[in-house]
């Protein structure tokens, strides 16, 4: 538990990184450095962890940085010779993320690698560049997906509550000798409330928490300046001005992606116009 506890404590402190480079851009050029030596000493650290929630924490860092400057970050990660390797574990852990946060800031991380000339990439970047617009590919249309998804269970939910109101109207509450609760309820509650203030694993537990999801990793109240950042607008302006700006290095770009990651990149641009379009009409 306690180590648990100061993994939580470490993801806190991160989270301060991320803040200050998503509402300080342009201004904090000189803490990059401090910032790589703590999250990059850190991610050596957790680099064998089984469970990758503060390796994560350290992506959505990296990924704030490269979206802040991708110049500066990657000269950060070139002066300590970790590129290759944080790029490579950043690939294989980008599997394991579920949440909203940590996949919209490793696509903008990775994706604002291509608004930088490919001259100036370091070699270690020149020769994955394909394996990173593929991860992007395929993280910015999972959480297309993911969102066309939300947005159908919103309305289904929507239409159950009406129904449930309808319902509703027939419930004349509780007679005056009538329990809410029984005494076993009560009991139960008491309990876990007990223990809940303990902080015990069990409490958590039975009241049906994840034990290996602490609270602040939620990331559902976090604002930024980059809510207003669309990934997928993002993705596909950065991809499409990089072709026109290199045409020739990014053919071979693509000659190197798999069939279906090109594909999915045609289908990426087409759902960009249609989302400008829509809101163009809509304005």
């Amino acid at each position: 538990a306690e180590e648990r506890l100061s993994e939580s404590e470490s993801r806190k402190a991160l989270s301060l990184y991320m803040s200050i480079l998503h509402n300080c851009r342009g201004q904090v050029d000189l803490y990059l450095p401090m910032m790589n030596d703590i999250a990059l000493a850190k991610l050596g650290q957790q680099v064998t962890a089984e469970i990758p929630l503060t390796r994560i924490a350290i992506y959505q860092v990296l990924g704030s940085a490269l979206y802040y400057n991708p110049q500066l970050e990657l000269a950060e990660l070139e002066k300590r010779g970790v590129t290759q390797q944080v790029f490579s574990q950043w690939i294989k852990d980008s599997e394991q993320m579920d949440r909203w946060l940590p996949r919209k800031l490793t696509v903008l991380g990775l994706t604002s690698i291509l608004q930088l000339p490919a001259s100036s990439f370091p070699p270690s970047v020149a020769s994955s560049i394909h394996h990173l617009i593929s991860v992007v590919v395929k993280m910015t249309e999972a959480m297309k997906v993911d969102a066309e998804k939300e947005e159908d269970d919103d309305d289904a939910h929507a239409i159950e509550d009406e129904a449930e109101d309808g319902d509703d109207d027939d419930f004349e509450g509780f007679g005056e000798d009538e329990d809410v609760t029984s005494d076993a309820d009560e009991a139960y509650m008491d309990a876990l409330n007990k223990l809940s203030g303990s902080g015990s694993d069990v409490a958590r537990f039975l009241i049906g928490e994840d034990w290996d999801q602490d609270a602040d990793d939620d990331d559902d109240d976090y604002t930024s300046p980059l809510d207003e950042v669309d990934q997928l607008l993002f993705l596909s302006d950065t991809l499409k001005a990089a072709f026109q700006r290199e045409p020739e290095v990014y053919q071979q770009v693509q000659t190197a992606l798999p069939p279906e990651v090109v594909n999915s990149c045609q289908k990426l641009f087409a759902a960009a116009d249609e989302q400008r379009a829509n809101a163009v009409a809509s304005a």
